[in-house]
């Protein structure tokens, strides 16, 4: 008896330090495991330092918002805004012991765990279980995963365990409302407010906040655009939760419940306001993240601009009235006797060999025809005393022409290009009144070519021309003869980069005196802004300031200046361009868009009538417009000048810019360097008592010419009296 008690302690014995080992072991193999599962979780600083991707916000000069840029829509959001029944309505479906656990729901979560067992033999999901600070735990750490099983239950545990260690309930419950997604692509509860009710989180109505939170479980399944007849079934389930916690009375529910789900109706891709501005804006933010360190979709930054919306809006509207106009003015000059005309166009011009077997199909090249001559637009308008972009055009629809012809477009500038020119001479010691004769001119090119320049008008030839009335009259015989005989090809140049042309594209040839080469309407008017500002030059500027999410300064920007050519030559090619206006190809301004305030400006169009310009600017602004076609080797068509094609949009939009911002009358300064002195019509002298007509010619005072009229002399008065040559 005595050896079986012994047996029986032996292998009881033997049985206990199994279990013990046994347990020792799985204890081993449990503390193992956790210690792999602990190794993947997030870091310490990582937990610390909560950074969800914020959105970066562009603002006009005049702060209107134009501009998101997102990899997440969300908003920053302070708890103590929101009003309590979206904490309330929260609380109550999705976690209702939260301000009693310390992570996690010990009876949910050990009923769960009893559950995931025989679900996870069987290979099915584990469901459940998880609180407001898990749910916030897994959204906010890509290491703990989305996979619906055991392992990404536990990390989402020992996660949450953590972030309660480390944040107040508040806290949790602020960064749970700014990092969930609630549909659409809107992340946080001020998005998704903005988004789905067109208001702050702080304006919400309980029936409204019922509905976010709706949301939450699974927003594409109860999205209330795409199925309203779920979502307001979900939104009442979320008010019965709140009555159950006595946060709403049964009549509040009982009446809250009848409401009909009132979400706005959802807009399409919101470009913005100025879309070819924000995205010039948006290319420089991007090329900017390393010098920042910042990223411009995630780091929240407040980027501030020069763009002013008024003046953005009247653009805009002016494109958008006179688009229709071109579209027609252009087809209906090659639309004759049933597209016979266009159509021998079309096969002359479109050169693409893969269409080539189609040119006989009729349908195809009607298509290719409307396609080929729809016209774009280009308008830039500048404040010429700080350089800020005011407004930019660079199509006629961005979501159809991405392409930014204000920045972009290489284009050949024509007659718009000759106050460079014509500047050059002046800074160089000629006047308005230095003459040369307008007649036929043979000039040999580089290659050897002979090249025989003509006016537009053929019949506008006659002798000596002042410079005055040649650039009034855009006389390119007078341009010509103005680099061969008075400046080189190379001081254009060396002028126009000093007045902020890129003259990669411009070579120093005689042909340049008719705007050969090619430029962008943004190189036009800077030039013509630094002309406005009185001879000084100022970098095109757009962005003002960059700031972080924190309002620390990333980087702030200051006019660049530079003085290209003298005041006083300013004034005095400035002064030409007015009588561009008052008397010469401009003078539309005045009779049809009866502008009556000081301008200056000049007009231009290309060889064969291929882009059509006008810049002008007063004290305030300085606009350039141009119109042409996209494939430059079609033309806009015969008559296309930018007297008729450029000018009125641009006439309709500075008018209506002075009438919105009320602007009155400025004048353009005077330097004290510049005098006026009677001139002789004719001789283009200084006159003499004798000279029958004159007028008051501006001079730079340090240039002031000494000949006086050698034709109105009291001689020849004589001689004329006694029958002689006068």
């Amino acid at each position: 008896m005595k050896r079986k008690n012994n047996n029986y302690l032996k292998i009881t014995l033997l049985a206990l330090a199994w279990g013990i080992g046994l347990s020792i072991a799985g204890a081993l193999v449990l503390y193992l495991y956790l210690s792999s599962l602990i190794d993947e979780l997030p870091q310490f600083e990582r937990l610390e330092k909560y950074e969800p991707n914020l959105i970066t916000k562009v603002y006009s000069s005049d702060g209107v918002l134009i501009k998101e840029f997102f990899s997440e829509n969300r908003s920053p959001v302070d708890l103590d805004s929101i009003p309590s029944h979206v904490i309330q309505a929260l609380v109550a479906t999705e976690d209702r012991e939260f301000f009693n656990h310390w992570g996690f729901n010990s009876k949910r979560t050990a009923s769960a765990a009893l559950m995931a067992i025989p679900r996870k033999l069987t290979g099915r999901n584990v469901h459940g279980a998880s609180t407001i600070t898990q749910q916030l735990a897994r959204n906010l750490y890509n290491e703990i995963g989305f996979e619906k099983n055991l392992e990404r239950k536990i990390k989402e545990l020992l996660t949450s365990i953590q972030l309660e260690r480390m944040y107040s309930k508040k806290e949790v419950l602020e960064m749970y409302l700014m990092q969930c997604l609630f549909g659409e692509g809107t992340y946080g509860i001020q998005s998704s407010a903005k988004m789905m009710f067109g208001k702050n989180a702080s304006e919400l109505k309980t029936e409204e906040s019922a509905l976010l939170i709706a949301q939450l479980k699974a927003p594409a399944h109860y999205n209330p655009f795409k199925h309203p007849e779920r979502a307001l079934e979900r939104r009442n389930l979320v008010l019965y939760n709140m009555m159950v916690m006595d946060f709403i009375s049964r009549d509040e529910y009982d009446s809250l419940k009848m409401l009909p789900l009132e979400v706005r109706v959802i807009q399409e891709t919101f470009e913005g306001i100025a879309p070819y501005y924000t995205e010039h804006i948006r290319q420089q933010l991007r090329d900017s993240k390393k010098k920042w360190g910042l990223d411009y979709l995630k780091d929240g930054l407040t980027v501030q601009t020069t763009l002013d919306t008024r003046i953005q809006a009247v653009a805009d509207s002016m494109v958008r009235r006179h688009v229709p106009i071109l579209n027609k003015e252009v087809k209906d000059r090659f639309i004759k006797d049933k597209w016979k005309g266009l159509r021998k166009y079309v096969r002359a011009n479109y050169d693409s060999t893969r269409w080539n077997e189609k040119m006989n199909d009729s349908l195809m090249i009607d298509s290719l025809a409307h396609e080929k001559l729809e016209p774009q637009i280009a308008l830039i308008a500048i404040d010429p005393s700080n350089g800020n972009i005011l407004a930019m055009v660079g199509g006629t629809d961005f979501k159809v022409h991405k392409y930014n012809n204000a920045l972009q477009a290489w284009r050949q500038p024509g007659s718009i290009f000759k106050p460079i020119v014509y500047l050059t001479a002046l800074d160089n010691g000629y006047s308005p009144a230095t003459t040369l004769i307008n007649q036929p001119v043979v000039v040999v090119m580089p290659d050897g070519s002979r090249w025989q320049p003509g006016n537009y008008d053929v019949e506008n030839l006659g002798g000596y021309i002042s410079l005055r009335e040649a650039l009034r009259h855009s006389l390119n015989l007078i341009s010509v003869r103005l680099i061969m005989e008075l400046i080189t090809p190379k001081e254009v140049i060396t002028y126009a980069k000093k007045l902020g042309i890129d003259t990669r594209h411009v070579l120093a040839v005689n042909s340049i005196a008719l705007g050969s080469g090619a430029v962008r309407p943004i190189d036009i008017v800077t030039a013509y802004s630094t002309i406005a500002n009185r001879g000084t030059y100022i970098k095109p500027l757009d962005i003002l300031k960059v700031t972080d999410k924190n309002e620390n300064t990333v980087e702030q920007n200051f006019p660049e200046r530079s003085v290209a050519i003298s005041e006083e030559t300013a004034y005095l090619i400035t002064n030409m361009m007015e009588d561009v206006v008052d008397n010469g190809t401009a003078k539309r301004l005045r009779w049809h868009h009866d502008f009556r305030y000081p301008i200056a400006g000049k007009t231009g169009t290309t060889n064969d009538f291929t882009d059509a310009w006008f810049c002008g600017f007063t004290p305030k602004i300085a606009v350039v417009v141009w119109v042409g076609l996209k494939d430059p080797t079609y033309k806009l068509g015969p008559g296309a000048t930018g007297s008729n094609t450029a000018l009125p949009l641009w006439g309709d939009f500075v008018t209506m810019v002075y009438k919105k911002l009320k602007w009155g009358s400025e004048d353009f300064i005077v330097p004290e360097g510049i005098v006026e002195i009677e001139t002789c019509r004719e001789s283009m002298k200084l006159a003499g008592p004798y000279c029958p007509k004159t007028y008051m010619e501006k001079y730079n005072k340090n240039y002031i010419p000494t000949e006086k009229c050698d034709i109105h002399t009291a001689r020849n008065i004589n001689n004329n009296s006694r029958g002689g040559r006068y």
